[in-house]
């Protein structure tokens, strides 16, 4: 990967991410067991913008979307699904076997 896609992937990782952060009333909703809405956060964000380690920022990202409910533009989720494309994430769930061409 050229040092251009890394910046292209961190942009859209921060936009995505920029959405979400501003959802603090979901901050209620994570549960008092668990790294809280403001430590998720502060862990993505780490993970983009001081480690560079775009697949944990990326895989923590899906994860909460997919279990608390953000709200995110049509533009951040055309982005996501880019990124998952462009860094060949894979699903292994039973229903997506026919997007699986490993």
């Amino acid at each position: 990967m050229t040092t251009y896609n890394y910046e292209f992937i961190e942009n859209d990782l921060l936009l995505i991410f920029e959405e979400m952060e501003q959802q603090h009333q979901l901050s209620e909703l994570y549960p008092n067991n668990m790294l809280s809405f403001e430590g998720n956060m502060q862990h993505i964000r780490e993970y983009i913008e001081i480690a560079g380690e775009y697949g944990l920022a990326y895989e923590l990202i899906v994860v909460n979307l997919e279990n608390y409910p953000f709200s995110i533009s049509g533009r951040s989720a055309v982005k996501l699904l880019e990124l998952g494309l462009i860094m060949k994430y894979k699903t292994d769930r039973d229903e997506d076997i026919i997007f699986d061409l490993r």
